[in-house]
C-alpha cells in the first residue's frame, strides 16, 4: 500500500479524533469549567466512561482481528478429506440400491407396470439424492481463498482492505482503521457501549447549557457553538445507540454483520440461546463482558 494510500485510510481515524476533541473540548468550557465544585462524583464517573472508551477503542484498532492459524487449516483439511470419504461411500452405497432397484423393476411381467415401478425408483432415488446433498452441504461448506490461498473455515471471510482472511469476521470499520472479527469483538462492543453512554450523558447535560444560552444575552458565536454542539451530539446520541442496539441483537443471535446481510436460509445455525452466544462472544465471565480486556 503506498504512503497516500495509507494516508486516506487513516482519514476516517483522524476524524473520529476530531470529534472527540471537539465534543470534550466544547462540554469543558460550557459546562464543566463553568460548574466546577471539585472533583465530583459525576466528574468521575465521566472520566472514568471516556478512559474505558478510549481503552476500548485503541485496543479494537490495534489487536489482530481474527488470525486463522495454522491448526485450523490443518484441521479445514482433515474435514474436508473426510467429507469427500463419506461422499464417495455415499454414492457407492446409491449407486448399489439403485441397481438392486433396476433389478426388481424388470421382474414385473408387465410393460407398462415396469415402466411406472422404473419411474417410481428414479424419482425416490432422485429424492434421497437431493435430501442427502443438502444434508452435506450444511455439514461442509468447501470455501477457499483464492488470495490467501487457504482453505476457509466457517465464519472466515476475506476483507479486501486488509488483505486477509479472518475468522468470524463481522465487519470492516473505518473509524478504526482495522477489520471487526473473532478476537477485537469484544473490543468494539465495549467500544460502542462506552460511546453511546457517553453521547447519552453529556446530552443530558448540555441539554442545560441549551435551554440557558436561549433566554440569556450571549454572543452569536457562542450561542451557534453551544446550539449546533448541542444538536451534533444528540445526533451521534441516537444513531451510536442505535448501532449498539443492533450489535447487541446480533450477538444475541450469535450472529455476525456479514451473515446478518447473507441472503440464507440457515442463518441461525450458529445460534445457542442467548446465555451462550453471549458468552461466545464476550466471555463466559459477565462482570468482564464489558471490562476492554
Amino acid at each position: 500500500m503506498s504512503f497516500w494510500n495509507r494516508l486516506m485510510s487513516l482519514l476516517p481515524t483522524f476524524m473520529l479524533f476530531g470529534v472527540l476533541i471537539f465534543s470534550y473540548s466544547i462540554y469543558f468550557i460550557t459546562n464543566l469549567k463553568p460548574n466546577f465544585n471539585g472533583y465530583t462524583y459525576d466528574i468521575i464517573i465521566l472520566h472514568c466512561i471516556i478512559i474505558l472508551f478510549m481503552v476500548s477503542m485503541f485496543r479494537a484498532m490495534f489487536l489482530q482481528p481474527g488470525i486463522i492459524s495454522t491448526e485450523t487449516i490443518d484441521e479445514t483439511w482433515k474435514q474436508w478429506e473426510i467429507f469427500k470419504q463419506q461422499e464417495k461411500e455415499r454414492l457407492t452405497e446409491e449407486k448399489q440400491r439403485r441397481s438392486q432397484r433396476s433389478v426388481k423393476t424388470f421382474k414385473t411381467e408387465n410393460d407398462e407396470d415396469r415402466s411406472v415401478v422404473n419411474l417410481d425408483a428414479e424419482e425416490i432415488i432422485e429424492e434421497e439424492d437431493n435430501t442427502n446433498k443438502d444434508q452435506n452441504q450444511k455439514v461442509v461448506q468447501k470455501r477457499f481463498c483464492k488470495k490467501c490461498c487457504i482453505p476457509k473455515p466457517p465464519r472466515a471471510h476475506h476483507c479486501s482492505q486488509c488483505n486477509t482472511c479472518w475468522q468470524r469476521m463481522d465487519h470492516h470499520c473505518q473509524w478504526i482503521n482495522n477489520c471487526v472479527a473473532r478476537d477485537n469483538y469484544k473490543m468494539f462492543f465495549c467500544m460502542i457501549f462506552y460511546a453511546s453512554a457517553l453521547l447519552v450523558w453529556v446530552t443530558i447535560s448540555q441539554q442545560k447549557v441549551f435551554e440557558q444560552v436561549i433566554h440569556i444575552d450571549v454572543s452569536d458565536l457562542k450561542l451557534y457553538i453551544i446550539v449546533l454542539h448541542f444538536y451534533f451530539v444528540c445526533f451521534l446520541a441516537i444513531l451510536i445507540s442505535g448501532f449498539f442496539i443492533f450489535h447487541v441483537y446480533l450477538t444475541s443471535q450469535n450472529k455476525t454483520t456479514l451473515e446478518q446481510l447473507e441472503d440464507k436460509p440457515d442463518k441461525t445455525k450458529y445460534d445457542q440461546g442467548i446465555w451462550l452466544n453471549f458468552q461466545s462472544a464476550l466471555g463466559s465471565n459477565i462482570l468482564f463482558w464489558l471490562i476492554p480486556i
